[in-house]
């Protein structure tokens, strides 16, 4: 142990972090990389969450009439509530739309205006914008070591927008 600590002020004191990471991960006993079988790839986890995610006999829901039962309700949200929103937003992956929540934290007096009628209007005709529905999805190993396609989970990357106005809802 005490060659280890060692070791670890040894290389904390140099530059390279690869080193440094490295006896961090042997002093936490997690030494090994998740070996990741090269036949998996990007068109071989698509062709997998495709099967998996196809439903043969789904049928597209009828528009919601929520927005023609209450005309006159136009703020769902204010300005101060998106402003609240976009302020206390955390460091988090970027979606489609490349706007990163540290910028739209940073800019929130500017933006919780055209946020919170963004926001409105959407609720208001029961619509999300076309780029707000897009998502990145991203493979996130269920195992060690992922033999197969499915040993990976997909986890979806929407919009930051998109997910406050699902916060929105849900919160409502």
């Amino acid at each position: 142990m005490h060659r280890n600590k060692r070791q670890l002020e040894k290389i904390g004191t140099k530059s390279n972090t690869k080193e440094l990471w490295r006896a961090v991960r042997h002093l936490m006993g997690r030494e090994h990389e998740p070996a990741v079988d090269p036949s998996i790839t990007a068109d071989s986890l698509n062709r997998h969450y495709a099967s998996v995610s196809t439903d043969a006999s789904y049928e597209q829901s009828p528009l919601k009439h929520t927005a023609a039962e209450r005309p006159s309700l136009t703020h769902y949200v204010t300005d101060y509530e998106a402003f609240k929103m976009l302020d206390t937003l955390r460091p988090t992956a970027i979606g489609l739309d490349k706007l990163p929540a540290w910028f739209l934290r940073l800019a929130a007096p500017v933006f919780c205006g055209p946020v919170a009628n963004l926001i409105n209007r959407s609720l208001l005709t029961s619509t999300l914008p076309s780029q707000w529905k897009q998502a990145r999805i991203r493979p996130f190993p269920k195992t060690p070591t992922p033999q197969q396609a499915a040993d990976y989970r997909p986890i979806s990357i929407t919009p930051v927008l998109s997910r406050m106005t699902e916060l929105t809802v849900v919160r409502r």
